[in-house]
């Protein structure tokens, strides 16, 4: 079985196709949506620390910024969908379209099986667009 699977994702959502010859039929297999952005932007108030002389208080800048925080979260839940699939034979080569900055957070997730796995890369978001739009720029 050649299967070749076709990750769409950005840091919001990722949905997942597959096929097995390249004009042949196309499913859609999986959807996944980051449920940290979901809730929509974290209204958290930072941490505040007390001035050592007099009664000041400030705000600690976080070191990583909580978005970037859920965007990790989220490559690492889809390094660990794609890692189990390829473990279970279900595809053999894969196809990523993301946009830059996400395909490079995926990229420190997914180990050296699944990067060898890739075929092909394409650096933009096409996540707004509908099935056949997917499909249609992946074939042009």
């Amino acid at each position: 079985m050649n299967k070749t699977w076709v990750l769409v994702a950005d840091s919001e959502k990722a949905r997942l196709f597959e096929y097995e010859r390249c004009r042949g039929p196309w499913s859609e297999t999986a959807c996944f949506v980051n449920a940290d952005t979901a809730q929509g932007p974290l209204h958290e108030r930072p941490p505040r620390v007390q001035e050592s002389v007099g009664g000041a208080r400030h705000a600690i800048e976080p070191r990583t910024d909580p978005k970037d925080k859920a965007c990790a979260r989220f490559a690492s839940t889809l390094a660990a969908a794609l890692r189990t699939a390829h473990d279970a034979q279900r595809f053999t080569s894969l196809v990523i379209a993301a946009s830059p900055r996400f395909l490079g957070t995926l990229h420190g997730e997914l180990d050296k099986s699944l990067l060898h796995c890739v075929s092909r890369e394409i650096r933009r978001n096409l996540t707004t667009l509908d099935s056949d739009g997917i499909r249609n720029y992946l074939l042009d």
